[in-house]
Order: structure tokens, then C-alpha cells, then sequence
């Protein structure tokens, strides 16, 4: 795609690659964890908070900057992905 070369994992020959895309997986996984943990605790805080208190709604723990953060590397991923196919690594 348009950029893939002029980004930082265009510069990067197929081992940096293969050990940025363990980076971002690495990273990957332990965001979706704490947002699996998170979902938890948000679950029992909004059954107890629509059912019997609502004031305790305020302690729902939001994810979006998580979410950001995964989506941005699975654009980065898809990158590396695009540049490792395209240098036969």
C-alpha cells in the first residue's frame, strides 16, 4: 500500500520484521487481556448498578484509550504483514 515503505517497518529487513510483529503481538495480547479483565468487572458494576444502585454506574472502567491503542496496532501489523509478503520473508 501507498506509505508501507516510508514507514518505520518499510526500513526494517525480514528479521526486524519478524521481531516487531512479536512485539506487536506481545503487546496485543496483554491489551485484550486487561480489557477481558475490565469486561468483568464492568458486567457485575452495571448489573448492580442498573438493578440496585445507580450511582455505582460511575465506577465502569472505560477501554477506549485500550481500544485505540489495539487498533493501532493491528494497522501496524497489517503493515508488517503487507511488507513481509511483499519481501518474500
Amino acid at each position: 500500500m501507498p506509505g508501507d515503505d516510508d514507514s518505520a517497518a518499510g526500513k526494517l529487513d525480514c528479521a526486524a520484521l519478524v521481531a516487531e510483529r512479536t512485539r506487536n503481538l506481545d503487546a496485543t495480547g496483554q491489551l485484550e487481556r486487561a480489557i477481558a479483565g475490565n469486561r468483568d468487572h464492568n458486567q457485575a458494576v452495571g448489573y448492580f448498578g442498573g438493578v440496585l444502585f445507580p450511582p455505582l454506574l460511575l465506577a465502569i472502567k472505560p477501554d477506549s484509550s485500550a481500544k485505540k491503542t489495539l487498533d493501532d496496532l493491528q494497522a501496524q501489523r497489517d503493515r508488517i504483514d503487507r511488507l513481509s509478503k511483499a519481501r518474500h520473508c
